[in-house]
C-alpha cells in the first residue's frame, strides 16, 4: 500500500551509488561544522525535523516493490536523527576517534532515515557538529543545502537564495536526470554520436592501461575511513585566486592539474612509475526546477593524462582547461547519465553484479576523486558566508568528506568558506598509515599554493 504521503522515485545516479553502497563501497558524504559556543539540543533537533519538513527525502525509508525501488516518505519522524556526545563522559576516547567510530556506522536506508546527526562536544566552548548522508539519497552540493535549512531553522530566519521549493519528485514518474539529458540536444550538434562517442572511448579505447594507482603503505582489506584537512589562509587564497585570474583559468582548472602533478611525484619519491593518470571530477547538472531540491544532480567526467602531458606544467594546465572546456561544451557529463540509466532499468541484483565487476577490475575506476562544492553559503555578490552562526555559537569552519572506492583508496574534497579555503583528504586506513594521508594531502596543498604551469600560462 502507498504511503499517504507519497513515495520519491530514485533516478538513474541514485540505484548506481546505491549499487555499489550494497557491495560493501560505503558511499557516506559527511559535512562538519567546527563551533564555538553552547548549542541547545532540543532547539536544534527541532530545527533537524523542519528541515526534513522542507525536503521529504530526507525522511524517507527504501522500499521495494515488484523489483521497482522507490523512497517513501514517513509522517512519524520519532526521537529524531540527533546523537550527543560529551568528550568528558567518553571513556578511553578522544575526539578525533569518536568522530572516525561515527562517521564508519553504516547508514541502513531500508530502516533508518538518510540523514544522521552528531553533536560532539570537545568542551565547553568548543563542539563538532556533523551531519552524514547517504550518498545515495542526496550529492555534496545539495548536503550543504539541507545543512543551511536546519541553522536557519534554528536561527528562526530564512533568507531568499535558500528558499526550498516543494519537492517535484513526489509521485512522479520518470527520471528527472535522463529528461535533462535528452534537452541538451538542441544545444550541442551531432549531440547522441558525441554521447556514443564519449562512451566508446571510455570504456573500450582508453580502457587499455588500466589507471595509475597511488602508492600505498599498508594492504589490507577494512573499508573503515579517516580523514584530514588543511586549510589555506585567505591571504594564501587569494594569492592563489590572482595567479588563476592573470592566467585565465579557473581554480577547479589548478587543482585537477596540481592533482595530477602530486599524484606523479607521490609514486615517484616511493619508487612507482605513473603512467595513465585519471581523475574523476564531479559536475554538478542541475535540472530546471531542481535547484533547491535535495537530491542527486551531478555526474562526472574523467580526464586521462599521459606522462608527456605532465612532462610541463604550464603545458598541463592548459590540456586541463583545454578538455574542461570541451568536455562542458559537448556536455560530456551526460554521457555517463546515459550509461547510468541503461544500467539502472536491471533490476537491482544485476546493477550490483555490474558494480562488483568495476571494482575487480579496476579498469574502469580512476586514480582519484577530487571534488571542490565552491563557496559554501556565500552572500549575493560577495565573499562573505551568509551563514555564520547557529544561535550564539559561531561557526568557525565547514569542512567535508567523500565517499572512497577500494581502488582509488584516498578522495579529497575542497570548500571555501569565510575566504578559507579548506581541503579534506578522506582515506582508507587498511592502506594508508595516518602519517602518509597527511604527508599525501601536505603534498597536494603545497603543489597547489607554488603551482609553477600558472606562471607561464
Amino acid at each position: 500500500m502507498e504511503s499517504p504521503l507519497g513515495s520519491i522515485p530514485l533516478n538513474c545516479v541514485d540505484k548506481c551509488l546505491l549499487a555499489l553502497d550494497s557491495i560493501n563501497e560505503p558511499m557516506l558524504i559527511h559535512v562538519i561544522l567546527s563551533l564555538e559556543g553552547e548549542v541547545e539540543h532540543v532547539r536544534l533537533n527541532q530545527a533537524i525535523f523542519s528541515a526534513q519538513q522542507a525536503y521529504p527525502v530526507m525522511r524517507t525509508i527504501l522500499r521495494s516493490r515488484h523489483f521497482r525501488l522507490f523512497r517513501e516518505i514517513q509522517e512519524d519522524l520519532g526521537k529524531g536523527v540527533l546523537s550527543i556526545a560529551d568528550q568528558a563522559q567518553l571513556q578511553d576516547t578522544n575526539h578525533a576517534s569518536y568522530l572516525f567510530l561515527w562517521m564508519n556506522q553504516p547508514l541502513n536506508i531500508k530502516r533508518e532515515f538518510p540523514v544522521r546527526v552528531l553533536l560532539l562536544r570537545k568542551n565547553e566552548r568548543e563542539s563538532s557538529l556533523v551531519f552524514t548522508f547517504h550518498h545515495s539519497a542526496v550529492d555534496g552540493l545539495r548536503a550543504l543545502l539541507f545543512v543551511r535549512k536546519v541553522i536557519e531553522s534554528y536561527n528562526n530566519e530564512l533568507s531568499k537564495d535558500s528558499e526550498s521549493c516543494e519537492d517535484i519528485r513526489i509521485n512522479r514518474k520518470g527520471d528527472e536526470l535522463l529528461e535533462f539529458a535528452h534537452s541538451q540536444r538542441s544545444k550541442v550538434e551531432r549531440y547522441y554520436r558525441k554521447m556514443i562517442s564519449s562512451l566508446f572511448h571510455r570504456f573500450v579505447i582508453a580502457a587499455l592501461p588500466p589507471p595509475t594507482r597511488i602508492f600505498h603503505d599498508k594492504s589490507g582489506q577494512s573499508k573503515e575511513l579517516h580523514f584530514c584537512f588543511k586549510i589555506i589562509s585567505p591571504r594564501e587564497f587569494g594569492q592563489i585566486q590572482s595567479k588563476a585570474r592573470s592566467a585565465g583559468v579557473e581554480l577547479n582548472d589548478i587543482f585537477l592539474a596540481a592533482c595530477y602533478q602530486v599524484v606523479e611525484k607521490w609514486n615517484s619519491m616511493h619508487g612507482k612509475t605513473s603512467k595513465k593518470i585519471r581523475v574523476m571530477a564531479p559536475v554538478n547538472i542541475s535540472p530546471k526546477g531542481f535547484r533547491y531540491v535535495v537530491s542527486n544532480q551531478a555526474s562526472w567526467f574523467s580526464l586521462p593524462t599521459t606522462p608527456k602531458d605532465r612532462a610541463d606544467p604550464a603545458k598541463l594546465l592548459r590540456k586541463v582547461r583545454a578538455n574542461t572546456i570541451d568536455a562542458t561544451m559537448n556536455r560530456i557529463a551526460f554521457s555517463l547519465v546515459y550509461f547510468f540509466y541503461f544500467c539502472s532499468r536491471f533490476p537491482l541484483f544485476v546493477v550490483r553484479g555490474i558494480s562488483w565487476f568495476l571494482m575487480i577490475t579496476r579498469t574502469y575506476v580512476d586514480t582519484i576523486l577530487i571534488t571542490n562544492v565552491g563557496f559554501i553559503w556565500p552572500k549575493l555578490g560577495s565573499e562573505e558566508p551568509a551563514v555564520r552562526n547557529i544561535g550564539n555559537a559561531k561557526i568557525l569552519n565547514v569542512t567535508g568528506s567523500a565517499p572512497v572506492v577500494t581502488p582509488m583508496g584516498l578522495s579529497i574534497a575542497a570548500g571555501i568558506y569565510n575566504k578559507n579555503l579548506n581541503f579534506s583528504l578522506t582515506y582508507r586506513p587498511a592502506l594508508f598509515s595516518e602519517e602518509k594521508a597527511k604527508m599525501f594531502l601536505d603534498l597536494y596543498v603545497e603543489e597547489i599554493k607554488q603551482y609553477q604551469g600558472v606562471q607561464s600560462v
